[in-house]
């Protein structure tokens, strides 16, 4: 006959066994659960990144293909710089062209503005990068791409293409054309996951918010500058050539946490039910032995 202690060393052996064997497994699940959301960010940042490059590129080249192909209004303009007609006809048909167009403008090889979209105000970031692509088409006329970010231009937060204007036998002008963010926001919105944020960074300034699912960084509702605690939760990144912008993906605080939470909440119900159904059983036994429990 079993001694009542012989039972309960039998028991608690038992709910030790189930104990290890519940941390073992609600371990490995907590590092299941960090590789899958780690492999997760990376193809969602990538994604995303391999998207916005691909607009951009395609942007680089339609401004390109339609400088060329509207030569001779270039031309025109190049001639009569006060033609309006010539000006809105480039205009409305830029807009045909691309549903996020903004503005454009055509400067000269010095980045001094020849001519100015009343839409436009040509800020600090456009001088500063109109100068940086002037000095490159003079140095090396194969690097035709400006390096892209945002020009916080109050209310008309945009980035611009640039394209060269070059004239017969005249000095190059350049070509550019403003543009809203609203594609890139949406790239940002369907690549982003649950419990994910992703954002566009400045290179340059990492903790410097330019893009968000929630729109540009005018229109956000949070801070527009990380956190260093934020910027430590930054395990996901890219950066998106020919520009200075860095996609990364910034976890939610509470997300991992609720989770990995969740996780030994569950491990712990389980080892409480057993320990209760245990319980259950050794109170049977001794109230109703089969065998005789010895006192």
């Amino acid at each position: 006959m079993l001694k009542r202690l012989e039972v309960f060393l039998i028991a608690a052996l038992f709910i030790l066994i189930t104990a290890i064997i519940l941390i073992i497994y609600s371990k490995q699940r907590e590092e299941d659960f960090k590789s899958h959301s780690n492999l997760i960010q990376k193809a969602s940042v990538h994604g995303a990144a391999y998207a916005i490059n691909l607009q951009l590129l395609d942007k680089h080249r339609h401004v390109r293909l339609f400088s060329d192909e509207y030569a001779r209004l270039f031309l025109q303009l190049n001639k009569f710089p006060a033609d309006e007609k010539t000006v809105n006809d480039i205009k409305g048909r830029l807009q045909q062209r691309f549903p996020d167009f903004f503005a454009y403008t055509i400067t000269d090889a010095n980045a001094v503005p020849v001519l100015m979209d009343l839409d436009l105000e040509i800020g600090d970031a456009c001088r500063l990068d109109l100068s940086n692509f002037a000095r490159n088409i003079k140095t090396d006329k194969n690097k035709l791409q400006n390096a892209v970010f945002i020009h916080p231009q109050p209310f008309h937060y945009h980035y611009d293409i640039m394209a060269p204007l070059f004239s017969n036998g005249g000095a190059a002008r350049i070509f550019f054309v403003s543009f809203y963010l609203k594609e890139i926001n949406d790239i940002l919105k369907t690549h982003e996951l649950p419990g994910q944020n992703l954002m566009l960074l400045r290179q340059s300034d990492p903790a410097l918010i330019e893009v968000t699912s929630e729109g540009v960084r005018d229109k956000i509702t949070r801070e527009i500058r990380l956190s260093k605690a934020e910027q430590s939760r930054i395990k996901v990144y890219e950066d998106i050539p020919g520009t200075d912008w860095r996609l990364v993906n910034l976890p939610h605080a509470t997300y991992e946490k609720q989770y990995l939470r969740g996780l030994w909440k569950e491990a712990i119900t389980i080892l409480l039910v057993v320990t209760l159904a245990l319980f259950l059983l050794i109170i049977v036994l001794i109230k109703f032995p089969g065998r005789r429990v010895e006192k």
